[in-house]
Formats: C-alpha cells, structure tokens, sequence
C-alpha cells in the first residue's frame, strides 16, 4: 500500500493538471448579434505516415454569449482534401491526461533555525509544494457541395469555393454568419483550394450532444488549423484559453507556424510529455477508423500546451523525430524539516574549551 505521503503526492500531482473544458478549433460561424468565442480545447492529431492519413480529432464546445440560441449555429474546419467524418468517443482525453501526468519525486529539505539553548527539540513540518522543474485544381464558378453528413447532433457539409465573398455568401444563405473576419480568415485555406467543412448544430436533431468528433483526411504533413478569425483575438483578455494538443506519429513532435521562408518554431507550443507509445496502443480503438495502425511500432506521443491560444493568424504544421530525446514533467513533494541550530550551546563550548586551554598552559 502506498504510503500516507506518497497518496498526498500522488493526489497533488493530480491537481496540477488544470480541467480542461472541451472546446472546437478553427473558425466558429454564428447568427449575427450572437458571438460565440473559442473556449479552452484539447485536440488529437494521429499522423500515418504510410498512407500520408492524418485523423484529427477534437472536441466540441465554445462559450456562447448569455441568451445565445443554439440553432444555426456552428463552426468551420479547413482541410487539404475531403475528409471522412465521424463521432468520436471524448473519453479518449481523459486517457490522454493520465498518461502525461508529471513524474513525483520526494525531496527532503532542511531549514536551519539558530535558536536557544533550552530549545532541546526539532520542531517536523511537513509542507507539501510543486514546482514544475522542467507538439490547386482550376478556380469554380461558385460553392461546390463535395459531401453531406449527419453526425451526432450536427449536420455537416464539405465546401470547395472559387472566392471567399463565394463562401460566405453561401453560409449567409445558410443560416450561417457572413460577417468580414470569416471572409478574411478562408482566403488563405480558398486560395490554395483546400476544403471548408461546415459543421451546424441540427434543429430536429434528437441529441447534441457529441463529445467529440474525427475528421481524416490525406496531407502532405500532418497539422493543426490554428489560424482563427482576428476577432477572436483580444489580446486585452485578462485570461485567454488552454489549448492542449496531443500528437501521435513517428518520433518526438516539433510544430512549427507558418509556410515557405515565414516558417518558424511553435514557441508558445510548451511542449510537457514526450514517450514512445506501446504497441497497438488500445484506447486509440474508440476514435480511429477500423484497422487503423495508431499505436504502430515506433509511434510516439506527445504533448503541448499553449496558454495564448487563440491568437494565432499561421497553421501549425507538426514533424517528428524518431531519435528525439524522452520527456516528462518532474513535480517534486517537498518535506520541510526545521533543523536546530543552538548558537548559545555551542558559544559556551567554545568558552569552556578557550578556559580549559587558558588553564593547561604553562604559567
């Protein structure tokens, strides 16, 4: 059985991984006069390197301003190709969250207190503290509808649109938002003929509540669209939201924004856990399609958390490195013990030993 401080080390180390409320990437698109901002999020990128298949999964909710209503709202995902979509069981997370908890280590430390003589006794305090010591085809005439699902409580539609004035005109037309910022964040993902996948919440629909959902589409890298609408960035925030993402490829992730020579390095991506996966790891079944080698030999997980999210204006595009080093955040619970000191005790054995000496010299 463990022991009584291991348990309260144990249970530390369990509260210092804040409650992550599950939220949607990308762009959200709602009825004008209602603003619906990006909540904190977790996501899952599964990278096949064989097939090129990236899975992306993700979960589903944002914070809706009071009075809010839910029908014809939604949100947008950008992707290079037409992807397969499909519910996903959200428990997948709270896997995730177990396996990159920090390491504990038990460390004794000792304060020096210079007391009394008569103070004959150390005084024990035992106070627990953590420090964290150490992821095109020819331009069309107008919106082409590439696929039509229902999943879960959303419908979902898969665009490929000539302009952006083309795509937001055809959400106007759809009971979503068309607001100047949506224009403006899908000109990059339009000019380069990517796909916009519409998700809606369905008004006859007889559950909305999907945890999560998988979208898997062919790339030549795997990524993260984390480029969002310019207002959904307020920098003025006083606390802005938590992403974590979670990827499993080949090697150690490293992200990296942006595209040609305005490539650069992820540095808000904190990066806490790094670790080779076991084999067909088995809570990957639930999210991946049938017969999907998530867990393959040599893939590995890891782990980033981003507290500026959302603010970003690039796409994260994320590479692996199958010789990178291993890494886990190292929590340590400290015992503090009072350590006496007695100055006056030891003054006066200095005395008796200077008087003793002063007396065994020769007169």
């Amino acid at each position: 059985m463990l022991s009584a401080r291991r348990r309260m080390a144990v249970m530390m180390a369990g509260l210092l991984v804040p409650w992550v409320h599950p939220a949607n990437a990308c762009c959200p698109a709602w009825r004008r006069g209602e603003p619906v901002r990006i909540a904190d999020q977790q996501i899952l990128v599964v990278w096949d390197p064989a097939t090129r298949v990236e899975h992306f999964i993700r979960e589903a909710k944002f914070a809706a301003a009071p009075g809010a209503r839910q029908e014809g709202f939604g949100f947008l995902v950008p992707s290079p190709t037409v992807p397969e979509i499909a519910a996903a069981d959200g428990a997948v997370f709270a896997q995730l969250n177990n396996r990159i908890q920090p390491r504990v280590v038990e460390v004794t430390r000792y304060e020096n207190h210079y007391s009394l003589l008569w103070r004959l006794f150390v005084l024990e305090s035992k106070v627990p503290a953590s420090r964290a010591t150490d992821a095109a085809p020819p331009p069309m005439a107008t919106v082409e509808v590439m696929k039509r699902a229902r999943v879960g409580g959303y419908d979902v539609v898969v665009l490929k649109a000539a302009d952006p004035a083309a795509l937001t005109e055809w959400l106007a037309d759809n009971g979503y938002d068309s607001r100047p910022e949506l224009a403006e964040w899908s000109r990059p993902y339009v000019e380069k003929g990517w796909m916009i996948t519409a998700f809606k919440y369905a008004t006859d629909a007889t559950s909305i509540d999907v945890s999560a959902v998988r979208l898997s589409f062919e790339t030549h890298a795997p990524l993260f669209p984390y480029r969002v609408p310019t207002d959904q960035i307020d920098p003025d925030a006083p606390r802005r939201s938590l992403l974590r993402a979670f990827v499993i490829g080949p090697g150690r992730a490293e992200g990296t924004l942006g595209e040609g020579a305005a490539t650069r390095p992820w540095e808000a991506g904190n990066a806490v856990y790094s670790h080779p996966l076991e084999v067909n790891a088995s809570f990957l079944a639930a999210v991946l399609p049938e017969g999907t080698a998530g867990g393959a030999t040599n893939a590995w997980l890891t782990a980033f958390e981003d507290s500026t999210w959302p603010s970003g204006t690039d796409d994260l595009t994320f590479a692996f490195d199958p010789a990178g080093a291993m890494f886990q955040r190292v929590v340590e619970h400290v015992t503090r013990r009072d350590r006496l000191v007695p100055l006056d005790a030891i003054a006066l054995a200095g005395l008796g030993l200077a008087w003793v000496a002063r007396r065994r010299r020769p007169g």
